[in-house]
């Protein structure tokens, strides 16, 4: 048993070369393959934009860690994060019907955290990431109709090695998960929708 606890360890440690910086290509993956159209999302163009907002981790997007839990070289990602967001978004509205350009209603999302953490255990580990992000919808005239909050998480469990390939496979279904959130909540694309002027605007309550 110690022996094989020693051998896990080591593996951890050096397998993922704990010492030296990974560099991940987080790509976004459609949660659905054939999402179904919207009724009048033909006749909505949508503007969408993302910016970073993270206040923690924004020059990684993970770090290894030893087989002591301890944390380790940086896991940072070489895609644009803010773009590919942006980029998932539209490529999700698109797939629902919506035009995608400017002069019309605008999607602007923020992102929170794009992270990865670690969770040792015994014989294994698992890689848990969560990735989250303010979304507003506003209308041409600059009207604020919605703004909330969404977040997915992702797990790449039994793990044995805590580094860069391990993490970008959670952060992959956290990235899918919490896109999905929001393009999937009727409330979202209800705003889409009132801001192209097919659908009356949400209630005051929807933005904040």
């Amino acid at each position: 048993m110690r022996s094989y606890v020693a051998v896990l360890m080591l593996g951890l440690l050096c397998g993922g070369c704990a010492l030296t910086t990974a560099e991940v290509d987080v790509p976004y993956q459609s949660a659905i393959a054939l999402p179904v159209p919207v009724p009048g999302a033909a006749h909505v163009t949508v503007a969408v934009a993302a910016t970073d907002g993270r206040t923690t981790y924004r020059d990684r997007v993970g770090s290894k860690k030893n087989g002591y839990g301890m944390e380790m070289a940086a896991i940072v990602a070489t895609n644009d994060l803010p773009a590919s967001v942006s980029g998932a978004f539209k490529q999700e509205l698109a797939a629902r019907g919506f035009r995608i350009g400017d002069g019309g209603a605008a999607v602007k999302v923020e992102l929170v955290r794009f992270y990865n953490d670690f969770k040792t255990g015994f014989f294994s580990g698992d890689a848990v990431s969560t990735v989250a992000f303010n979304v507003k919808v506003v209308s041409a005239n600059g009207a604020i109709l919605f703004s909330k909050y969404y977040e997915g998480s992702g797990t790449e469990p039994n793990i044995q090695i805590a580094g860069g390939d391990n993490a970008r496979a959670a952060l992959i279904k956290a990235f899918s998960a919490s896109v999905n959130s929001a393009v999937s909540d009727p409330d979202f694309i209800q705003a889409v929708l009132a801001a192209g002027g097919q659908a009356p605007a949400p209630s005051p309550g929807s933005a904040s």
